[in-house]
């Protein structure tokens, strides 16, 4: 986490390398030790020097997900406004609580991890044993986890307090 390693791809990678279930457990656990690691670094940084390395755009960030908590840290985690490594630096340094964060973490990452899990483990499916149906539940997995998330962007954009979130995103 600390070199800003693209967390998808070492999801990716532990569901291939682990199966799916196997792979679900480790990745959210990798994912929470490694979230939980740079927010221990950003509290143990402070607001000043976190803001300084941050800038202003991510100092809007840590008041948000300071004033919503659990659901700011669920929102960023599904839809990111910044690398995963940025967003643990923040709101280690802002006030979030930190089991807010966690629970947060847990909260926004499981359906990701659990959606590159299956895909995963449904691709191999289809290169193993390569056949009508298999290929048919590729595409009903990919169609759900592209109709999921555009549902759940869809939800985030029409409530008001992410709007700003959001906005930061732009900028």
């Amino acid at each position: 986490t600390m070199i800003m390693f693209p967390v998808t791809l070492l999801i990716v990678a532990t569901a291939f390398t682990f199966g799916a279930l196997a792979g679900f457990f480790y990745s959210i656990f990798g994912c929470l030790l490694a979230a939980v690691g740079t927010y221990v670094v950003g509290r143990a940084l402070g607001r000043n020097r976190v803001s300084q390395l941050a800038g202003s755009r991510l100092n809007r960030l840590s008041r948000r997900l300071a004033r919503h908590g659990v659901l700011a840290v669920t929102a960023v985690r599904i839809i990111p406004v910044a690398p995963f490594t940025v967003i643990n630096l923040v709101a280690g340094a802002s006030h979030i609580r930190f089991r807010d964060f966690v629970l947060g973490t847990v909260l926004g990452m499981a359906p990701g991890i659990t959606a590159i899990a299956i895909f995963e483990h449904q691709l191999e499916a289809v290169f193993r044993e390569p056949g009508a149906m298999s290929i048919a539940i590729l595409a009903v997995l990919a169609a759900f986890i592209i109709g999921g998330a555009f549902l759940v962007k869809h939800w985030f954009d029409r409530r008001k307090d992410f709007k700003e979130i959001k906005e930061i995103k732009k900028r």
